[in-house]
């Protein structure tokens, strides 16, 4: 008869086995990992030019990467239920805290990714138990840009002050972002801000956007419809991300992004695990990689996008800064917001600002 600590220990041994035959069952089952990316400049081209072949190497995984927007990416995580197939989701930091709260993300342990240990304190969402859950991807002002060749054939200043879109001298050549993206919504605030308001009273932030409606020749939702109004001439300043410049530079559009006095909100992209998600291990070398030196400063040569790691700052030569929309030196003229407060309040002024103003 047997011992009851030769039992136990068969018992252990037998869990020990199943929990191995587990892990190795869920490592056979990831050939594939899905992510969803934001909506950027050469962002799914780098993350398949850098991190895909290196993911492919390693762990024989194919990398499905797709961009679309961050409340794309909430509903359909939530429709995925218990058994999620998206592995991680680069969604806006304010809209990613939100998220993450819901229930939809796992805590992040920095130790088995250590790139992100390069990461200024700031870029480090945390949950109410101090666990990382959303990390900073970039860094983002929402500010003014303005088609320099436009403004120099026609004798107009550059723009200085959120209150220069309302200049006679603008007036149809002005474009402003939705609030159904966070960066219009940033704006919204800030425009608040400027006149008194901000998160907890926006009022004066739709007084502020009504009386620059004479001035607007569009409000738009998506970089690439003002892309197009750049491109053909239609736009000559638009309230928008401090990537977007660069990109249409890039483009032969003679584009520049300018702070304004006041300040320029900032609305950082983020990173988070998905709970219940397969393919953890892959994800957590996906995150690695992602915030590798070498992969932050390929996002700030090809997508303008500033980086919170301050070690990959070195890669860059005093020339590629100095085609940035935005570099480390500004981040202290950045505004950050109460982002809880604002996503509480943001469903009805979207619904305000349709009635109001389009």
């Amino acid at each position: 008869m047997k011992s009851r600590a030769s039992r136990m220990a068969a018992v252990v041994g037998l869990a020990v086995s199943c929990l191995a035959a587990n892990q190795l069952q869920a490592q056979e089952a990831c050939t594939s990992m899905q992510v969803f990316l934001g909506i950027a400049p050469n962002h799914r081209e780098n993350v398949m030019e850098y991190i895909a072949p290196k993911l492919k190497e390693k762990f024989n995984v194919e990398l499905v990467a797709e961009a679309i927007g961050s409340a794309n990416m909430v509903e359909r995580i939530t429709a995925q239920g218990a058994n999620p197939r998206i592995s991680i989701a680069q969604w806006d930091v304010p809209i990613g805290l939100t998220a993450c709260e819901q229930g939809l993300c796992k805590a992040i342990d920095v130790n088995r990714a250590p790139n992100t240990k390069n990461l200024a304190e700031w870029a480090v969402t945390k949950d109410k138990d101090g666990n990382p859950n959303v990390l900073a991807t970039n860094v983002l002002g929402v500010g003014i840009i303005y088609d320099e060749e436009q403004f120099k054939k026609n004798n107009m200043a550059p723009p200085k002050s959120w209150s220069d879109l309302g200049r006679p001298d603008m007036k149809g050549r002005v474009a402003i972002t939705a609030p159904q993206s966070t960066m219009g919504t940033a704006a919204l605030v800030m425009l608040a801000k400027n006149n008194g308001g901000g998160e907890a009273n926006i009022d004066p932030g739709f007084d502020a956007t009504r009386k620059l409606l004479p001035n607007i020749h569009t409000v738009f939702t998506w970089t690439s419809e003002l892309s197009n109004l750049m491109q053909l001439g239609e736009v000559w300043a638009a309230v928008t991300s401090s990537n977007i410049a660069p990109a249409l530079r890039a483009q032969g559009i003679p584009m520049k992004f300018v702070i304004p006095q006041e300040g320029s909100p900032t609305v950082n992209g983020g990173l988070s695990l998905v709970k219940g998600a397969p393919c953890e291990e892959v994800a957590y070398e996906y995150i690695n990689l992602y915030y590798s030196d070498e992969f932050q400063a390929l996002r700030m040569r090809k997508g303008a996008t500033a980086s919170p790691s301050a070690s990959a700052w070195t890669k860059l030569t005093p020339e590629e800064r100095a085609g940035m929309g935005l570099t480390a030196d500004d981040f202290s003229k950045l505004v950050n917001f109460d982002w809880r407060a604002i996503n509480a309040a943001r469903p009805a002024w979207i619904e305000r600002w349709q009635r109001e103003v389009r």
